[in-house]
């Protein structure tokens, strides 16, 4: 069975991955960081081809401020890494360079928990650096409006990190019907042929970091 490391902050999302056949691995606590931030997967690992990066293996300093707490919050996607570079870890940098991976900057730091992958060739963010840098790659994007999801701490989260995608499924972390852009987000989905599913719609849409696959089959 694939192993998720995500958050156990809320057991209900463990407890529906988990019937699905996920095994899930929690989180650490990572105390140098925001409250908020402590137990967010995409802030303490980063998956690139079979490479498992994690805070363990960073060279950069780690903090609780920006840009120190970003060092592993990047998107990769179709042979191409995107994020901060200036904030990104040289243990990453390193990796992509050795390997023929394309490496584009933006200036969101939050890049992974910024976007919602729905397959190689689509994503979903409110964030606009994202979106142009996504465009020129020839990456098609859903731009929906930030806001309306629910992260402790903070005015709001981000909608990578209140969703997974695991194969062609799409797993939201709480009721997205509740946002005001959930049709055009269901419609997008769908015509990527792939499949919306919502854990413990009794909870408002959380951002709780996403999750990370540790085997095979990882978005």
């Amino acid at each position: 069975m694939s192993k998720l490391l995500m958050s156990d902050e809320y057991p209900c999302f463990c407890a529906e991955l988990s019937r699905r056949g996920y095994i899930i691995i929690p989180t650490e606590n990572i105390t140098v960081f925001l409250a908020p931030e402590r137990r967010h997967a995409d802030m303490q690992a980063l998956r690139i081809r079979e490479r498992l990066f994690t805070l363990r293996g960073c060279r950069k300093p780690i903090g609780g401020k920006y840009p120190a707490n970003v060092r592993l919050n990047c998107l990769y996607l179709s042979e191409t890494l995107y994020g901060n570079m200036n904030a990104a870890d040289d243990t990453v940098l390193d990796y992509c360079r050795n390997n023929g991976i394309k490496t584009v900057h933006i200036n969101q730091g939050y890049a992974r928990c910024s976007t919602l992958v729905v397959n190689e060739n689509a994503v979903i963010t409110a964030d606009k650096s994202v979106e142009a840098a996504m465009i020129r790659n020839g990456v098609e994007v859903l731009k929906i409006s930030a806001g309306h999801i629910r992260l402790s701490g903070f005015d709001y989260g981000f909608i990578g990190g209140a969703s997974c995608t695991l194969g062609n499924t799409v797993y939201f972390f709480g009721d997205i019907t509740k946002h005001p852009d959930f049709v055009k987000i269901k419609a997008f989905i769908r015509g990527h042929n792939s499949i919306l599913e919502i854990l413990c719609k009794n909870n408002p849409l959380t951002d709780i970091g996403g999750a990370v696959l540790t085997g095979e089959g990882f978005i």
